[in-house]
């Protein structure tokens, strides 16, 4: 290991140590050889000024992507959490934008903010809202593609999504608590009675976009995602409807989803298709 990243590793540990205990002081001491005093501000103050810097910037990371999830916690809770996530993961890339990622997985699994799972819900429809702005752009197909097949291939037909579709699931209101938050109202108390499922996307004006989906339009779109042909999806829906609805339901949707621009290509088979996981979405 060379000097300089062995003075990189221990900069990073004072950086993420806790004021006060053995090891900050530890490594603390470690550092102000390393640092020299300049324009009368001493190696100590130096060191204290990056790390105090440091710690904000995180934490604005954290508001700028989390603003609901921040006004949902108040400031004291946001400051621990804050400060809680970044001791555990602390930044590894040199983006920001990555930063926050583990930041659901970390309110799952902490002691306290598992009590209530309605906060992780908050922080995971946050970062697939910022998925969705961030996706790719592509082609968005248009009816037309789909009227175009032969009569022979709409039962194999299927469609490919556009890079910003999301599913977003979860147990709570948390997606009606961002929405009371985001008009300024305060957000209805925590509910786990059912299952909820939400469509995000980027619309063609490049707005984020989102809405529920019932159970038999999760159904239909996870399916579709999934690589699912037309015939399969009729019968799925077979759940839902009878023989002559199945399929006008199944129709009237893609009409909409095409209106939408949810989908990008539509294809008379699957053989070239790896499905996305649900996580990936």
């Amino acid at each position: 290991m060379s000097r300089l990243v062995e003075i990189q590793q221990q900069f990073m540990q004072y950086l993420l140590s806790d004021e006060g205990n053995d090891d900050h002081e530890q490594i603390k001491s470690v550092m102000q050889a390393n640092v020299s005093n300049q324009a009368g501000i001493s190696s100590d103050i130096r060191l204290a000024i990056y790390a105090n810097a440091y710690r904000i910037r995180l934490k604005e990371t954290i508001e700028t992507d989390h603003e609901m999830l921040g006004l949902y916690l108040g400031d004291d809770l946001f400051d621990k959490m804050a400060s809680d996530y970044t001791r555990t993961y602390p930044s590894s890339e040199k983006s920001l934008r990555q930063f926050c990622d583990a930041l659901p997985e970390f309110l799952q699994q902490d002691e306290f903010f598992k009590q209530h799972p309605i906060i992780a819900d908050l922080a995971l429809f946050e970062r697939r809202l910022l998925n969705v702005f961030d996706a790719a752009d592509s082609h968005r197909a248009s009816v037309s593609e789909l009227q175009a097949l032969a009569p022979e291939h709409w039962p194999s037909c299927c469609l490919r999504f556009h890079p910003s579709v999301q599913i977003f699931t979860c147990n709570s209101n948390a997606v009606e608590a961002w929405q009371a938050l985001k008009i300024d109202k305060a957000p209805p108390a925590p509910n786990y009675l059912s299952p909820r499922a939400w469509l995000l996307w980027r619309g063609e004006s490049r707005l984020t976009e989102f809405t529920s989906l019932s159970e038999e339009q999760y159904a239909l779109l996870f399916g579709f995602i999934q690589g699912h042909n037309f015939a399969s999806q009729c019968e799925e829906m077979l759940n839902w409807h009878d023989e002559q609805s199945a399929p006008l339901m199944v129709l009237q949707t893609l009409n909409l989803w095409f209106q939408q621009g949810l989908i990008r290509a539509v294809v008379s088979n699957s053989t070239d298709f790896t499905a996305p996981t649900l996580g990936s979405l």
